[in-house]
């Protein structure tokens, strides 16, 4: 290996411009190295790494262009390295020390020639022969290599980040290089103890993390138990403190005392069972805390004892040094990481291991910032935690990022949270700033500052303070009041998520009003989805034919109201008030509707199945019928393609109303890029059996009031009270139509209130009718005498006595009278088809016996017909 302590010049005449004066040649290849190692090519870091002059790195830089290290100069940017291993620089290498005949070696001299090369001289030559005669040493580049040469393989060196390192190379063993190597090694070492006693200073020294260890060791001894009993204790005084406050409000109270001191005595009841269980839990932890504490402490202080004996005070000093150098080993970075730590001091601090109201906000917000930084990875710009009675509210404000990772990550959240219950935290991307968000975290109870449905008397409400009415609220008790003057409304929400209680405070202030008629369709739940409020309804349908009815009448209104604007002076839109009152459309179950209105029905006149169409005349009037203020409010449980099929107008209505539902509901209402924003209805979680978890929770998009994904809950009424609050509106009077606006119809609105008045007394059985062509039909057989069965043809011969017009053979298509028979049978088997599919029904053919035979005969048998009319069969 060639020996690097030469020192010639870089002086090239051809190179004046760019290199300038002479340069030292081990600065340039130490340059070089530089460069290469941290492919940086800067002369600022040469300047700070090398200690030169500003003007020296310039020609350094043009002269390791020429050597190809690096390129060209690039203005303010670094240049780029084009070398990009060190070992790559043997080339370089030769080239500045070489005798190769390169191009840069040929441009270099040096002020003096070198001599030439001494041979490397034996190893047991003394040491003072590397002097000359006349007692002056010999240059160092003319001197031979002394003692082995190690290779770096033989012998590594201890990196040296701080640049101690010699200029001549210590794996020398020459005098020189034993000189370097030992002032490198004291200079290491003394920057060792530097390092040692500075470290103590840190988180890093012996003593935080003896006390690391010490904690870790008094938290394994306390435990997960002992921890959890002094928690739960804390939160079972604090529930007796709540019962006593119970119950000297409930000794003050004026109005329902009993209930009140009955509450009371029952949260005393529960608090003192609370803090029995807490008490009895903390003795067992107690026994279990001193177990492990005589394992953990017991052989400290018997080593500890023992050294005392036998060497007195010198012993007891070592043994406590021991015992701190075992504890400190304890507190070690690599067994203890920060994460632990914290979580350790957590635990320390008494914090119960679930959520919980009685979590302090700091822990809760160190626990939040953890979850969100480290397990979704976000950036966090500001975290704020405000407690509140009904659980947490977190502000987050993001850096250069929006919430739609966290919207995606709201499970991983919920799991590093232990004791949220699954689905329950809410994300709301706020409107003032892209983003800035609120995570909710609902404790146990979190929606107690919901009241009860208000009560309304009748025809205390007008339609210019629909918007003011509480039908709902939120966490906090702020209330939700749904804007419904001309304006139509879609409530979606799949079975038990509450939609029906949303419904019923809707009904509820609609039916308070001084100046509204109220329409109800329902033909998937017999009505049931009003409660007892349909009593203060004008019309509740429940067959196909009576909804065509009624929306045809709230068509004829809606369509022809705006001719009697200019009229009645009420500008470009209805005036509504107690004389010129609007209409509201409620429909329940609406997938239902869809189903019976494709179904159709049979017209006799047509000889073909036809639509109800009742979907689509809710399209028109939704289209049509608002500047008449004869709008709609639809309840369904999806808006998928599979429940209303094409009616997608559905989600175009402009307030929505989302309970408990599917993501593809959601985005088929909202939109894709609303999940990002926190508007989660599929996350919410619906009744099951006795647990109400989200039932009636609904986000609400309604204009600018109701334009962030706020979660409400639905005001709750009792059915009783809601029977009791329609009949006394029923009894106070319902509002009548205006006479301009009742001579727009054929129909009238006291005939569509006598008809649902009628098919309610008549317990439902009106939606059941017997179609015409089975009541002929049962004429026919009475004719007959009423036999066990007859042939289709006789059936049709029948008909074509009372009804000539439609089943004569005449009116049907043959050559002979043989095929006409034959197309009249077909016409009929089709048409009692068609008349009982709506109701589910069917009449199939069947063995019967004529009078007076023994062999049996296929037909329509009479007892089969009477299951159909209602009539008992056990006759036939």
């Amino acid at each position: 290996m060639t020996e690097i302590d030469t020192n010639p010049k870089v002086d090239d005449p051809q190179l004046g411009a760019k290199v300038g004066q002479a340069m030292d040649r081990k600065v340039l290849w130490e340059a070089a190295e530089l460069i290469v190692s941290t492919q940086f090519g800067s002369r600022s870091m040469l300047q700070r790494k090398l200690r030169i002059g500003w003007e020296l790195t310039g020609r350094m830089m043009d002269a390791l262009e020429v050597l190809g290290v690096v390129g060209p100069e690039q203005g303010s940017q670094a240049r780029e390295v084009k070398i990009k291993l060190v070992e790559d620089l043997e080339p370089v290498f030769e080239t500045l020390y070489g005798d190769g005949g390169t191009d840069f070696t040929a441009l270099l001299h040096t002020d003096r020639e070198a001599p030439p090369a001494i041979p490397a001289q034996p190893t047991d030559l003394p040491d003072d022969e590397d002097e000359d005669v006349d007692g002056e040493p010999a240059p160092e580049h003319s001197r031979p290599i002394e003692g082995t040469v190690y290779t770096p393989e033989e012998w590594k060196l201890r990196e040296d980040p701080e640049g101690d390192r010699p200029w001549i190379n210590p794996q020398l063993r020459t005098k020189e290089g034993r000189k370097a190597r030992y002032a490198y090694l004291r200079r290491q070492a003394r920057r060792r103890v530097r390092k040692a006693a500075a470290r103590q200073l840190t988180t890093h020294g012996i003593m935080p993390r003896a006390l690391r260890g010490e904690r870790r060791m008094r938290s394994w001894v306390i435990g997960m138990e002992g921890y959890k009993a002094a928690a739960d204790e804390r939160l079972a005084l604090a529930a007796v403190e709540t019962a006593k406050r119970s119950a000297r409000r409930a000794q003050l109270a004026l109005l329902k005392r009993e209930q009140k001191q009955a509450e009371a005595a029952k949260l005393q009841l529960e608090a003192g069972k609370q803090l029995a269980v807490a008490q009895s839990a903390r003795k067992s932890a107690k026994r279990a805390v001193a177990f492990r504490a005589g394992v953990t402490y017991g052989p400290l202080v018997l080593a500890d004892a023992a050294a005392y004996g036998f060497a007195d005070v010198w012993g007891f000093l070592g043994a406590l040094v021991l015992n701190l150098a075992g504890i400190s080993m304890l507190g070690r970075d690599v067994e203890v990481s920060e994460e632990e730590l914290e979580r350790l001091e957590r635990i320390e601090a008494g914090a119960p291991q679930q959520v919980s109201v009685g979590m302090t906000p700091r822990m809760f917000e160190q626990m939040m910032r953890q979850a969100l930084t480290e397990d979704l990875k976000l950036t966090l710009s500001a975290l704020r935690v405000d407690p509140h009675a009904w659980g947490f509210e977190i502000h987050v404000w993001l850096e250069r990022m929006t919430p739609e990772k966290i919207s995606n990550g709201l499970d991983t959240l919920e799991a590093c949270l232990p004791g949220v219950r699954t689905g329950s935290v809410l994300l709301q991307q706020s409107a003032e700033s892209r983003n800035y968000c609120v995570i909710r975290v609902p404790g146990s109870n979190p929606w107690q500052a919901v009241p009860e449905l208000p009560v309304r008397e009748p025809k205390s409400v007008s339609t210019a303070d629909l918007h003011k009415e509480q039908i709902g609220g939120d966490m906090a008790g702020r209330p939700l009041a749904l804007p419904m003057c001309r304006t139509n409304v879609n409530v979606v929400g799949k079975s038990r998520s509450g939609k029906s209680t949303i419904l019923r405070a809707i009904l509820d202030v609609l039916t308070a009003t001084e100046d509204q008629i109220i329409i109800g369709i329902d033909l998937g739940g017999a009505g049931s989805g009003f409660g007892g409020l349909r009593h203060a309804m004008h019309v509740v349908a429940t067959t196909p034919a009576e909804a065509r009815e009624a929306l045809q009448w709230v068509l004829d209104i809606g369509k022809g109201r705006p001719g009697l604007f200019d009229r009645l002076g009420m500008g470009e839109n209805w005036v509504t008030s107690r004389e010129r009152p609007g209409i509201k459309v409620v429909v329940d179950e609406f997938p239902a509707l869809v189903r019976e209105s494709r179904k159709g029905y049979y017209d006799e006149d047509l000889k073909r199945q036809v639509s109800w169409d009742l979907d689509g005349m809710l399209a028109e009037i939704s289209i049509t019928c608002a500047k008449s203020d004869a709008t709609e409010i639809i309840a369904g449980q999806g808006v998928t393609k599979e429940k209303i099929k094409d009616n997608t107008w559905v989600v175009e209505l402009p307030v929505q109303v989302l309970a408990a539902c599917d993501k593809d509901d959601v985005i088929q209402v909202l939109g894709d890029g609303m999940l990002a924003q926190g508007w989660r209805a599929d996350r919410l979680v619906p009744a099951m059996g006795a647990q109400i978890n989200d039932a009636s929770v609904v986000y609400v998009m309604a204009g600018s009031a109701y334009c962030e994904p706020i979660p409400y809950r639905g005001c709750y009424a009792d059915p009783d009270e809601l029977l009791r609050r329609g009949r006394a509106r029923a009894q106070a009077g319902l509002v009548d139509i205006d006479p301009e606006s009742a001579k727009l119809s054929r129909i009238s609105l006291r005939s569509l209130m006598e008809t649902s008045a009628r098919n309610y007394a008549a317990g439902g059985q009106e939606q059941d009718a017997v179609p015409q062509l089975i009541t002929s039909i049962r004429k026919v057989f009475r004719a007959a005498g009423n036999p066990s069965g007859l042939q289709l043809e006789e059936i049709a011969a029948g008909l074509a006595q009372h009804d000539a017009d439609r089943w004569d053979l005449e009116a049907f298509d043959g050559e002979d009278t043989v095929d006409q028979e034959t197309a009249r049978a077909v016409a009929l088997k089709a048409a009692i088809k068609a008349v009982l599919a709506p109701s589910g029904k069917s009449w199939t053919t069947d063995s019967y016996r004529r009078p007076g035979e023994k062999s049996t005969v296929k037909g329509y048998c009479l007892r089969h017909l009477k299951k159909i009319t209602g009539e008992d069969a056990s006759a036939s």
